[in-house]
C-alpha cells in the first residue's frame, strides 16, 4: 500500500521539516510508503546536506531578494524551488524497491511512476549523470529536467526531486552558481543550455495536471490521507529545532 498526497506548507522551511517527519516514521513502520508533491508559493533555495553554501548559492543575490537559503536532509545538488517547479518525494521501505542494495537502482525504481508518466507524455526520458532526469532533445543533445536526491537509513530511503515545469529561469541563472559537481553529460553547459522543463518539451506543466496524471500511476490500493498527528509533531520538532537555524542550514 502506498499513500498518496499533495501538501505544502507555510515555509519551505516546514516543508523539509515534514519531509524528515515522514521520513523517520516510513523508517519505523509508523507510516506507510508515500508520496508527496508540494509547490511553495514563494521560491528558496534548497541545498543538498552536504553542500558548501557559499560555493553553490548567490548568497548575496538571495538576502537581496529575500530568498531563503535553506539544507534538506538528503544528498545531491542544489536546486532554485517555487512557482515554477513541482516537488515530489517518495519514502519506501528498502523491501518495495527491486534493486535498492545500490543508490542509482533504489533511486530509480522509487520514481518508476514518474519515468512511466513523462514516457506516456512522449518525453523520451533518460536515466542521466548521479540520479537525474533528463529529456533526449530534438538536437540530440540530453537535458535536465528534474534532479533527484535520497536520504538512506538502514530500512527505508526516500528520494527527494524538483521537476522543472515552467521555472523562472533568471531566478536560476540569478540565485546558483555553476555547480561544484556535475556530471559528465553536462559538457560544461550553463544553467539555462543544460535544463529544460515541461512546457518546454509541450507536456503539461501545472501541478493538478501533474498530481492527477501521477496518481493514476501508483498501484491501484494507493490511498490519499495527508500528513499523520505523529508526522506533523515530529516535523513541528525539526523545524524549531534544525530547519529554521543557520548552524543547520549554513553549517557549511
Amino acid at each position: 500500500m502506498i499513500r498518496f498526497f499533495t501538501h505544502t506548507s507555510v515555509t519551505p522551511a516546514a516543508d523539509l521539516a515534514l519531509e524528515e517527519a515522514i521520513h523517520h516514521c516510513v523508517e519505523e513502520g509508523l507510516s506507510p510508503a508515500t508520496w508527496r508533491i508540494w509547490q511553495p508559493s514563494t521560491p528558496a533555495v534548497i541545498l543538498g546536506t552536504g553542500q558548501e553554501s557559499a560555493r553553490e548559492a548567490n548568497l548575496e543575490i538571495a538576502r537581496s531578494e529575500n530568498v531563503p537559503v535553506l539544507r534538506r536532509h538528503s544528498g545531491g545538488g542544489a536546486v532554485v524551488i517555487g512557482p515554477g517547479t513541482i516537488n515530489f518525494s517518495a519514502f519506501h521501505p528498502f523491501k518495495h524497491l527491486p534493486g535498492s542494495d545500490t543508490i542509482r537502482g533504489a533511486m530509480y525504481a522509487a520514481l518508476a511512476p514518474l519515468i512511466r508518466l513523462m514516457e506516456q507524455w512522449n518525453l523520451r526520458i533518460n536515466k542521466a549523470g548521479y540520479s537525474d532526469l533528463a529529456v533526449l532533445c530534438a538536437d540530440g543533445t540530453l537535458r535536465k529536467i528534474a534532479g533527484n536526491s535520497q536520504a538512506r537509513k538502514r530500512h527505508s530511503v526516500v528520494v527527494h526531486g524538483t521537476l522543472l515545469a515552467d521555472p523562472d529561469w533568471n531566478r536560476i541563472e540569478r540565485l546558483l552558481h555553476f555547480p561544484s559537481s556535475i556530471p559528465d553529460y553536462r559538457a560544461g553547459r550553463g544553467h539555462r543550455e543544460f535544463l529544460t522543463s515541461l512546457r518546454e518539451c509541450g507536456a503539461p506543466f501545472d501541478l493538478e495536471t501533474f498530481t492527477a496524471e501521477l496518481a493514476k500511476q501508483l498501484p491501484s490500493d494507493t490511498i490519499t490521507s495527508g500528513a499523520t498527528e505523529e508526522e506533523i509533531r515530529r516535523a513541528d520538532v525539526l523545524l524549531n529545532e534544525k530547519y529554521t537555524r543557520d548552524n543547520w542550514n549554513f553549517r557549511r
